[in-house]
């Protein structure tokens, strides 16, 4: 099935359209975001409310610090968005915190009556949170934009302190780990299983999908690439005067690369190239903080700029004010790439990397400049050389944008992501009702 699809039933018939209840679960919600996936998720939302469903959030207490109901979204469970290193004792007492999110999301789950359970992301949360989804009885459907799959159910983070080995440890010390165990087994923080509990699997890229197959054989599987509301990136044709201002745009971390166009820049102004540089995101991350003082100590402060992290309905406003050129530096094999599609849609020229399923974005030469993970002369050198060329590079933009235009316009997204919640509801509706139900 691809995207945008019609339901069928089991027997491939069409089936007529109905409002569901929708039970959206995803580790953050906005306004208390740190990347693109949750407020990505939140205009799905939006949007499948727009088309008549009713729509049911269930999230962490990320941003708010306490549990809190705010209309229909409600805030109730622990997660641990940024690892860090514990010790024992805030071990101890993030796990009594995990518990009681535990309980909180069994009382919840007990009062609702859903269709559907929508999952976006459950990084960071309990895996026992999502057994309990599908103890529920109803069909989860998970929209996977990460690796999390592929990490089932280590992506826990508290689950995964407990269950790691620890060769190195002493006896004494493994014995009060094997007893730390059982006492989590007890509060009901380990997962029964180990396969992910997934019925249905909605992948971003192909690339994804690839990653989760070794680990779940759901009923059905579709790619649904990423859309955007298209209206709020205009485009704009750039000057080859503009291609020296350069925007990174992201989170501020080693895995994003941030770090690969400050040294290029560093390395273009030995050169002679008045190029410069603003990076968009978070800038008070430990990480950002290391950037900041490299940038002080090469004395580049009045070309490279930490703009922070802006309102989403005023950081594509300003890239596209004032960006000649996107570099998107990623180290890690990315799952699909919103901020590339974002600076296609808007005229920015791009320059990247091929990490994981950016590669099914991007042409080299066609809609993009490519260069290799984490090369700083090459990138560089393709920079040198798209000046020397500028009109190749100005004119993939138009062909980036109607490339969006085509495969990645969000009513299209949504028109498949609604047609696949329709089918595993006419899936579980025509299973008999002692299938349907969980233990």
């Amino acid at each position: 099935m691809t995207a945008g699809a019609s339901p069928t039933t089991l027997a491939g018939e069409p089936t007529s359209r109905r409002s569901l209840q929708l039970l959206i679960v995803s580790d953050l919600w906005p306004p208390h975001v740190i990347g693109g996936y949750e407020l990505g998720a939140h205009d799905v939302a939006r949007r499948l409310e727009a088309r008549g469903h009713r729509v049911t959030v269930l999230t962490s207490t990320f941003g708010v610090g306490a549990p809190t109901v705010d209309g229909n979204v409600h805030r109730l469970l622990f997660e641990e968005v940024y690892p860090r290193p514990w010790r024992t004792a805030e071990v101890l007492a993030e796990t009594v915190r995990s518990a009681a999110g535990l309980r909180r999301a069994r009382r919840f789950l007990a009062g609702g009556r859903w269709d559907v359970v929508y999952l976006f992301n459950p990084q960071g949360l309990s895996a026992a949170v999502i057994e309990a989804l599908r103890a529920r009885g109803r069909p989860v459907v998970a929209y996977v934009s990460d690796d999390w799959i592929a990490r089932w159910p280590r992506c826990d983070p508290l689950l995964d302190r407990w269950t790691r080995p620890y060769p190195g440890w002493p006896a004494w010390r493994r014995a009060a780990l094997a007893g730390g165990r059982r006492a989590v087994a007890a509060l009901g923080l380990m997962p029964r299983g180990s396969t992910a509990p997934v019925d249905h699997a909605q992948y971003v890229s192909r690339h994804i999908e690839t990653l989760s197959a070794p680990v779940v054989s759901p009923a059905s599987a579709v790619v649904i690439p990423w859309g955007i509301a298209l209206p709020l990136f205009p485009f704009r044709a750039r000057r080859a005067d503009e291609l020296a201002r350069w925007a990174y745009v992201g989170q501020l971390e080693e895995h994003k690369g941030p770090q690969i166009p400050i040294a290029a820049i560093a390395e273009l102004r030995r050169r002679g190239h008045e190029v410069s540089l603003t990076l968009y995101g978070r800038d008070n991350t430990p990480f950002a903080s290391r950037l900041r003082a490299e940038v002080a100590r090469a004395g580049l402060e009045p070309h490279v700029r930490f703009a922070g992290a802006l309102p989403r309905e005023t950081l594509w406003q300003e890239v596209q004010r004032s960006a000649g050129l996107l570099v998107f530096a990623t180290l890690r094999e990315e799952p699909f790439s919103l901020t590339v599609i974002e600076a296609f849609a808007s005229g920015i020229p791009v320059v990247t990397t091929l990490t994981g399923g950016t590669g099914e974005l991007v042409r080299d030469g066609e809609n993009a400049t490519v260069f290799r993970t984490g090369d700083v002369a090459h990138l560089v050198e393709r920079w040198e050389a798209l000046v020397r060329a500028p009109e190749q590079a100005l004119a993939a933009t138009a062909r980036a944008r109607a490339a969006v235009e085509e495969r990645h316009d969000i009513e299209r997204m949504v028109d498949g992501v609604e047609a696949d919640l329709q089918r595993a509801h006419a899936r579980s509706t025509a299973l008999p009702l002692n299938r349907r139900s969980r233990s």
